[in-house]
């Protein structure tokens, strides 16, 4: 018999490869780099060869097909969400930062990115009734309202900085493009605050059913541990977008991660080999992105380092959805 569930994972954020300030310890020049997006792992099945020898001890009674139907629907909507938000039109705001934050270093500003239109995306943000209380709709609601509005503003913005960037008549010392920038910066930390704020809604939500997908799974602790490990990418992700990284945050990280890690990859592991070795590959990858993390708060976060986290964030994705396969056969 094969157990069947989904394996939702926190959506990967930016890691913001646009010069600023690396988080080290003695100055150096900021050379440049593109922004680049790690696309967030897509809503995923695992499924394995139950053990009732291996499996977790689990405390009360089975749930029921309601409750496992309906916290289905749950971690589905959360995938739909996470991948939504990774669209471009809304990841154009972390494009916009990162330009900007390039500019005020090296006085050279890169074409504004595609806007596109965020009517279909904010419909399937769109909390489905009965899922969330109504504050936590009306919230939702509000959030993804805040997003359009600091898009629309940024983008304005950045309009504008594009035409004084080219004005070669103006002379003030860039008095007024540090002015837009600050502007734009503003809006950016709005728009962030509303993401936070939604998906952080939508994932205590989905973190509340895990109990249900996952009882008397034999795989429950790895399969936790891996999105304890990409909340954690997440989480990195937002600390280095700032001018100035917060280096005790990130040593916290590294911390968890080292746990994470090492939890996820003690025995038994109940599987095949195969599905083994296809996991222990993620750990390997993932394991990369702690050692360039490392590297990070040693040396400063220039953008080869940041290059480094993106690919080892990349390649985590890449192995686990390998994993996932492995793990799925037809």
């Amino acid at each position: 018999m094969m157990k069947k569930l989904y394996i939702w994972l926190a959506c990967l954020g930016v890691l913001c490869l646009a010069a600023c300030d690396s988080g080290s310890k003695e100055e150096a020049p900021a050379s440049s780099a593109k922004t680049e997006q790690a696309q967030p792992a897509p809503a995923a099945e695992a499924s394995v060869v139950e053990d009732a020898g291996n499996a977790p001890k689990e405390l009360g009674p089975p749930p029921t097909k309601e409750q496992v139907d309906a916290a289905d629907a749950l971690v589905a909507f959360y995938n739909a969400a996470a991948s939504t938000l990774a669209n471009p039109y809304y990841s154009q705001a972390d494009v916009m930062m990162g330009n900007v934050r390039y500019y005020l270093h090296e006085w050279m500003l890169a074409p504004r990115p595609d806007g596109g239109d965020g009517k279909p995306l904010a419909a399937r943000l769109a909390a489905p009734q009965g899922m969330f209380s109504e504050d936590e709709s009306r919230a939702m609601a509000q959030w993804v309202e805040d997003m359009r509005q600091s898009l629309d503003s940024m983008r304005a913005d950045y309009r504008s900085l594009e035409r004084y960037v080219k004005d070669q008549s103006i002379r003030d010392d860039g008095v007024k493009g540090k002015a837009l920038a600050a502007s734009i910066e503003k809006n950016y930390e709005r728009f962030s605050a509303a993401r936070s704020g939604y998906m952080g809604t939508v994932e205590a939500r989905a973190a509340s059913v895990e109990e249900v997908l996952l009882y008397g799974h034999p795989l429950k602790r790895q399969i936790l541990e891996a999105r304890k490990v990409f909340g954690l990418f997440s989480r990195t992700a937002g600390l280095l977008m700032a001018q100035k990284p917060d280096r005790e945050a990130l040593k916290q990280v590294v911390t968890k991660l080292d746990a994470s890690l090492a939890d996820a990859g003690r025995p038994p592991f109940p599987a095949s080999p195969d599905v083994e070795r296809s996991y222990r590959e993620f750990l390997k990858q993932a394991a990369g992105f702690k050692d360039a993390l490392v590297k990070g708060l040693d040396e400063g976060f220039y953008n080869p380092v940041r290059e480094d986290l993106n690919n080892a964030a990349v390649g985590s994705r890449q192995s686990y959805n390998a994993f996932v396969r492995e793990a799925n056969p037809e």
